[in-house]
């Protein structure tokens, strides 16, 4: 029986958008309603107005647990059954949307319906005498992706492939019943139990379903800025366009990059030069970011297939991407350790996107080139030309000038004939 709270990794301090005013989790980096950076400051939990009292009649809110873009999660204790349970509350700034109101509960619902041990269980819904929406779902006991990554830095390629496994099982079940997560990150991936060293043994949950989708069609969403974590956002998510599965299959490809090197793929100051990397840029190749003696082999294929900009080039689903996982896991030597060199080819799936961006820029180096080669040997032959040509005036010159009597001096230092007498009259 859970009877211990979550989130435990969001502590006092905190972060507030210096323009709205809004606070947000310690590990969150720019307003989703205004893109801009966060600054530090401080939370006091003690002065939550919603602590110490009773919700709907059943639901004893015990103290807050974590906040948000969406909103604040607390820990409440159900009265009758006398559980322990995690209730999260829309925030009241956005509680005055309607429509958005009616999508986080909506949202909520779609989640309830998956039914799948890696998906957080949602037990329950209602409104705060405010009107404010909340939902209850399970209470864990644990850690955040996010947490581990911080605290005990990258994980071994085998327990990088386990923990993904997990996820990527989990998300196929989420999308089976239509339900897109949009906001895939670490802080998202809840882990139940405490060994990244033995992640085989570690249960994990996935919350916070469908939130990019509730807040990003709020007109409290500043026109330019798409809300969601832009580190882990796919290219089409960035620029606006629909997405389906295959953007939580970037996300996932992100995150497991991560995982493995310790960074992200794509960092930069601002909010919208984050989403123009994703949008534009190739990454590094997560062999180039690991630690000296790591190697990846097919782990490093399933990444940056995952992260490939054209939605079609990547897997179609998150159980094509988790097969590609097990069989990279599968095709490690014998004996060897789970750390090291993992070799497999993946099916082929045709030139990626990075392959022809790359043949492009190849072949217009490749024409400067010549054309710069080109232009070397002609200016060096007119160069040469004109030096030929000056040269062979010259010996003409000397030529014409041997061809006359060498004796006879020249018109101009020839002494004057002398003149014959006149006749005389």
């Amino acid at each position: 029986m859970i009877a211990n709270d979550t989130i435990r990794d969001l502590p006092v301090a905190a972060k507030r958008c210096p323009e709205c005013g809004l606070r947000f989790g310690i590990d969150a980096a720019f307003c989703p309603f205004d893109g801009l950076a966060l600054a530090p400051c401080t939370w006091d939990r003690s002065a939550d107005p919603l602590t110490g009292k009773r919700v709907d009649g059943r639901y004893d809110v015990l103290e807050p647990l974590g906040e948000g873009g969406m909103g604040t999660v607390y820990r409440v204790r159900h009265a009758t059954l006398d559980r322990l349970f995690a209730m999260k509350v829309l925030r009241h700034d956005l509680a005055d949307d309607t429509e958005l109101a009616h999508r986080f509960v909506r949202e909520a619902k779609a989640t309830a319906a998956v039914k799948h041990p890696g998906v957080v269980a949602i037990t329950d819904f209602g409104e705060l005498e405010g009107g404010a929406p909340y939902y209850v779902m399970e209470l864990l006991v644990g850690e955040t992706l996010a947490t581990r990554i911080r605290a005990r830095g990258p994980a071994s390629p085998d327990d990088a492939i386990k923990v993904a496994c997990k996820i990527a099982d989990a998300l196929e079940a989420s999308h089976a019943a239509g339900v897109v997560h949009r906001d895939l990150k670490p802080e998202n991936v809840f882990l139940v139990g405490k060994s990244l060293g033995r992640a085989a043994e570690d249960e994990i949950r996935i919350v916070d379903f469908g939130a990019a989708r509730v807040v990003g069609a709020s007109r409290l969403t500043r026109p330019g800025v798409v809300f969601g974590t832009p580190y882990y956002m796919s290219p089409e998510q960035a620029s606006g366009q629909s997405v389906d599965a295959r953007a939580d299959v970037y996300s996932l490809g992100v995150l497991l990059y991560e995982v493995v090197t310790g960074v992200l793929p794509f960092e930069a100051d601002t909010y919208m030069g984050v989403l123009t990397k994703h949008m534009f840029q190739q990454p590094a190749k997560p062999s180039a970011r690991v630690s000296s003696g790591v190697q990846l082999g097919a782990l490093e294929d399933v990444i940056l297939r995952a992260l490939e900009k054209d939605p079609s080039a990547r897997f179609p689903s998150m159980a094509t991407m988790a097969s590609a996982l097990a069989s990279a896991r599968r095709a490690a030597p014998a004996g060897a350790p789970r750390s090291g060199t993992v070799r497999m080819a993946l099916a082929p799936a045709g030139p990626s996107t990075a392959d022809r961006i790359g043949e492009a820029v190849e072949k217009r180096h490749a024409e400067a080139e010549r054309k710069t080669r080109t232009l070397v040997l002609v200016t060096a032959f007119a160069g040469t030309a004109t030096v030929l040509l000056g040269a062979s005036a010259l010996w003409l010159a000397q030529i014409g000038g041997a061809r006359a009597d060498p004796g006879a001096p020249t018109q101009a230092s020839r002494p004057e004939e002398p003149q014959a007498p006149a006749p005389p009259p």
